[in-house]
């Protein structure tokens, strides 16, 4: 039983950071671009959203790091003070239904929080929670390093983080009396392989290209300590070369 609910937090896990990690394609498209048309002469909005972001994430990770159990402070103030606010406003309202209503509404917000920060437990990974979400900050800054090198080429990157780095998990997971080669399962491999390349080859129309990246991003994958610090830059740059060579 306690299996079954692990893998279905694992699947969860992986469901959010294709979404996430998808939304990172937002930036390179034109309508994004379109929207700070007025600023484009001046910087690239997408090199600045990616800066941005990677900004972001490296100092909340920086505060994460120095207080890991922020989160938990910033939830129980909140609780703390919406507490305070509900008592000292059901005070004066004493034997109305709007007081019934506000205890009410004060349970269902608690549920919430609860419900939310047991997903949030249940989908950080144990080096997460010791030294914060250093693998964010690491796929921002492969993904900013692969614009800067190779601009919109990243949207390979970007999708071969998003669904091999998942789809190997996930099958690895599911099919768990595999035995592993290095990270994950043959099987495992061969899907992620097969999934990645057929996407590559719908957006490019070039069979060589789909194949031979694909198979770089899953020798990434295999190998790597950080995939997600390498995933989407090397695949990225491989795309790129290659795309010279016979497109």
């Amino acid at each position: 039983m306690r299996n079954s609910i692990s893998i279905k937090f694992e699947v969860a896990r992986k469901i959010l950071h294709i979404a996430l990690t998808l939304l990172l394609l937002i930036p390179l498209s034109s309508c994004y671009r379109e929207l700070f048309s007025g600023v484009g002469n001046l910087i690239d909005p997408t090199l600045l959203t990616y800066s941005t972001l990677l900004f972001a994430s490296a100092l909340i990770n920086s505060i994460q790091i120095r207080m890991p159990y922020i989160r938990l402070h910033i939830l129980n103030m909140f609780r703390d003070y919406r507490k305070k606010v509900i008592d000292y406003v059901t005070e004066s309202l004493v034997n109305t239904p709007l007081n019934e209503f506000l205890k009410e509404l004060n349970k269902i917000f608690s549920r919430y929080e609860e419900s939310l920060d047991s997903f949030i437990e249940s989908v950080e990974r144990d080096y997460e929670k010791r030294y914060g979400y250093v693998s964010v900050t690491f796929a921002l800054l492969s993904i900013f390093l692969s614009y800067v090198t190779c601009g919109y080429d990243a949207y390979v990157g970007i999708l071969a983080l998003a669904f091999v780095d998942s789809i190997t998990s996930i099958v690895t997971l599911l099919d768990g009396k595999s035995r592993k080669v290095f990270k994950h399962t043959v099987k495992a491999y061969l899907i992620a392989f097969s999934i990645f390349a057929s996407i590559l080859f719908f957006l490019v129309k070039n069979i060589i290209i789909a194949l031979i990246v694909s198979a770089t991003s899953i020798l990434v994958e295999m190998f790597s300590p950080e995939d997600n610090l390498t995933l989407p830059l090397i695949p990225t740059v491989v795309f790129s070369v290659l795309k010279t060579l016979f497109i």
